[in-house]
């Protein structure tokens, strides 16, 4: 005998909602929390990807070579670093969201970064210079 539930239909995975957040929590430590979340190869890619044009939800097919899953665990990476924004868009089958890069956040990784090279060419520079 069998049984109906031996498959059941596969559920689509629900997408990341970035437009409806609470507010979010103020970190002492932004640039640990960017370089925290882009920590992850998956991330990495979506952030190449993203580079070049929006991620739209939703992403059954995937996105930039990841699965679904992959690309779905990204995004809320990507979101606990303020990595990403989303807006929705209405089409004449639903409303969909647009996912991009915040470049606010990657503005302050750079900044961030200048400071660090800058001080340590500086630091160089005083140091007394051997043969």
């Amino acid at each position: 005998m069998e049984s109906s539930n031996q498959n059941p239909p596969k559920k689509t995975v629900k997408h990341v909602c970035l437009t409806n957040r609470m507010p979010l929590g103020i970190s002492s430590d932004p640039e640990s929390d960017i370089i925290a979340a882009m920590n992850d190869p998956d991330v990495m890619t979506l952030i190449r990807g993203m580079a070049e044009r929006e991620l739209v939800a939703p992403f059954t097919g995937g996105a930039f070579g990841l699965d679904e899953a992959a690309v779905n665990a990204a995004v809320r990476k990507m979101k606990s670093g303020g990595l990403i924004c989303s807006r929705r868009v209405e089409y004449e089958d639903g409303v969909h969201h647009h996912y991009y890069l915040n470049a606010g956040r990657f503005r302050t990784l750079a900044d961030f970064l200048t400071k660090v090279v800058d001080d340590a060419e500086t630091m160089k520079a005083s140091f007394p210079q051997t043969e």
